[in-house]
């Protein structure tokens, strides 16, 4: 990753010099096992089949939209859309390249480009964390969804992270900071389960994975967090030199265990 990588650059990647970093850390991140199975709960209890109409909103590059419409065999509508004109004119060109027919827009999640009650699921990843006005998002959700159309929120608690490195007091501080700096809401898992049924959702579940990094990712996003905490103060650069070198240590040794929570919430509309 470059060293100008932020995770809450993720809310304007468009003004970024260079997209990749972005674009890697992604399909790296899509690649975790626990992951993938969060996600293919969320297909199954979010009511996705062949044949519904789906939106998939802060769809990215469309790395799980592309996933859902080669699943619906060409039935349905599948869209997808995103803030990024980058990242959707990605999304166009590997649909195209593909041969999948989906509708990807550039667009806001809080003001969702269609029609009331046009899917009948509605799915977002990662996503809301980012937002200041989470409950203006899930309206808008809840309004493009069919009576009885089906939610699927998959969003991680960044206070639920940790990393196997000996200075304890310094890792807390590494992640406080990462966790205060790098999203708008770090413990919104505990935000949405009042927050779905005083919205209107109905029949809530939940379902959660630790999502385990591989030793790659874990390295490279650990030390850039590192790197950010000392930028800003929260470690010294003592500290810093002292992480970096059991970072190295642990991770040449294929003994780096770096986890984060991940959560599944489903509802109806």
């Amino acid at each position: 990753m470059g060293n100008d990588f932020r995770l809450k650059q993720f809310t304007k990647v468009d003004a970024a010099a260079d997209t990749s970093d972005y674009i890697r850390a992604l399909e790296a991140f899509d690649g975790i096992e626990q992951l993938q199975e969060l996600k293919a709960l969320a297909r199954e209890r979010g009511g996705f089949r062949p044949g519904a109409s789906l939106l998939d909103v802060g769809c990215g590059f469309g790395l799980e939209t592309l996933r859902l419409a080669k699943e619906a065999e060409g039935r349905g509508v599948i869209a997808g859309i995103d803030l990024s004109q980058d990242f959707i004119e990605l999304a166009r060109q590997q649909a195209s390249e593909q041969g999948l027919k989906i509708d990807f827009r550039v667009g806001d999640a809080l003001s969702l480009p269609y029609p009331d009650a046009q899917f009948d699921c509605v799915r977002a990843e990662r996503l809301l964390i980012y937002l200041q006005d989470v409950s203006a998002a899930l309206k808008e959700m809840l309004r493009v969804l069919k009576p009885g159309g089906r939610l699927a929120l998959i969003e991680p608690d960044f206070l639920a992270m940790d990393i196997n490195l000996p200075n304890r007091a310094v890792v807390r501080r590494v992640i406080d900071h990462e966790a205060d700096t790098a999203v708008v809401h770090n413990w919104l898992p505990g935000q949405l389960v009042s927050l779905l049924p005083d919205l209107g959702f109905s029949n809530v579940q939940i379902a959660s994975r630790v999502l385990i990094f591989p030793q790659d990712l874990g390295s490279s996003y650990f030390e850039r967090v590192a790197e950010n905490a000392a930028k800003a103060g929260a470690i010294n650069s003592g500290e810093l030199k002292e992480w970096m070198a059991s970072l190295k240590e642990r991770a040449q040794a294929q003994r780096l265990f770096a986890t984060i929570a991940y959560f599944l919430f489903t509802a109806r509309a």
